[in-house]
């Protein structure tokens, strides 16, 4: 990297540290960190009163590592929201960074991209939440796969922080060959559960609210998914309307069966050949989800950006951002510099919700159309160069 882009990467990433932060998710990581540092579960949620979201903020909704540091950045901001937004994000600036090295230790170019991009940005450093910090950890432990136990343990710690990489596990099952794999696996529950159970043994949580809580994954409905157009039907929901329940969640779930059945019984010999069985999973797991957010894109597009060598295509981030405009996600992203930021919004807006509604669905099939033409030439570059392989 060039001065010019270091610079321009330090001019942009600083203002979304400090001044940026979607308001809802704020309030919802700054209440379970609360919750931690005064001997209460961070999956409870809380109250804290303010002008744009109901008082009553629901519990966190990723596994506990996170939450664990949020509790530090709150107790060394001892309470400040601006202060505790961006120590916060430290970890996240810490995965921008690495991904900029990784990638090319991948074999793939264009690291800025971690470091310039503003569809990264949005939902990094601007966001807030954890994506990139699973994502990075999950590439570093496909890069050492060979490594049964380290691997394990970076998996595991990736899946704990936020479970985004669960659609990768049936690639390196695939990966290690079938008796081995299943010890891969094997360790991998074991790891994870450790991970995830400590903290609730150590401080005396009560697990019945997370665990209760994964049955949602079968039940939300919306965000980037076309389902979205449910909105429109059957108006709005911090959960996301589905009127239907469990049924829209079953196809999806029986989908995640069947391809994580199909990818296990392939064998990847290179990690060209993981790293595309690991995006065929990680697509049905997170793009075909029932409720999909924008911020979950990092971890398909980082697959994509190390199988062809570049960044995803400008157009489907591109897709992402306006959905991500339409959807209000963007200016959200001002709530620690303009607390009234929702309600102004409404105010302003809800004479034409009605066509937003619709104009938001139509962007999510536009997103749809590139992101699987995106994939399909990601097949045919990973045929093509599936003997390369990185360690």
């Amino acid at each position: 990297m060039n001065r010019l882009s270091a610079a321009a990467s330090i001019i942009l990433i600083t203002p979304s540290v400090l001044l940026l932060g979607h308001g809802y998710d704020l309030l919802v990581s700054y209440v379970a960190a609360r919750n931690i540092v005064n001997g209460l579960s961070p999956y409870e949620g809380g109250t804290y009163p303010n002008p744009s979201y109901p008082a009553n903020i629901q519990g966190i909704g990723e596994t506990p590592l996170w939450p664990l540091w949020l509790s530090a950045a709150y107790f060394l901001s001892q309470g400040d929201l601006l202060l505790f937004n961006a120590l916060s994000k430290l970890p996240i600036v810490l995965s921008l960074l690495t991904l900029f090295l990784l990638v090319r230790k991948a074999g793939a170019g264009g690291g800025e991209f971690y470091l310039l991009n503003p569809f990264v940005l949005m939902t990094t450093a601007a966001w807030g939440k954890p994506d990139v910090l699973a994502a990075a950890i999950l590439l570093l432990a496909m890069l050492k796969a060979d490594r049964i136990g380290f691997s394990a343990v970076l998996l595991a710690a990736s899946l704990d922080i936020k479970p985004l990489a669960l659609g990768a596990v049936p690639a390196f099952i695939a990966y290690h060959g079938l008796r081995r794999g299943l010890k891969f696996l094997a360790l991998l529950i074991f790891l994870s559960l450790v991970f995830f159970f400590t903290p609730f043994i150590l401080f005396g949580w009560n697990t019945s609210t997370p665990l209760g809580g994964t049955v949602n994954w079968l039940g939300e409905a919306g965000g980037l998914s076309p389902l979205n157009i449910f909105e429109y039907f059957y108006g709005w929901s911090y959960e996301g309307i589905n009127p239907y329940g469990f049924v829209v969640g079953l196809p999806w779930l029986l989908a995640v069966a069947l391809a994580s059945g199909t990818i296990i019984l392939r064998r990847p010999r290179t990690f060209k050949e993981l790293s595309w069985l690991a995006l065929l999973g990680s697509t049905v797991f997170l793009v075909l989800r029932p409720r999909v957010s924008e911020q979950n894109l990092i971890l398909p597009f980082l697959l994509i950006h190390v199988l062809t060598g570049k960044p995803p295509s400008t157009r489907l981030w591109l897709s992402v951002i306006a959905f991500s405009v339409l959807n209000f996600s963007v200016p959200q992203l001002l709530y620690p510099v303009w607390p009234t930021m929702a309600v102004d919004l409404y105010h302003t807006t809800w004479t034409f919700e009605g066509p937003r509604l619709v104009v938001r669905f139509l962007s999510s099939l536009v997103f749809y159309t590139l992101f699987f033409k995106e994939l399909a030439r990601v097949r045919k570059h990973a045929v093509d160069n599936s003997g390369a392989c990185a360690g």
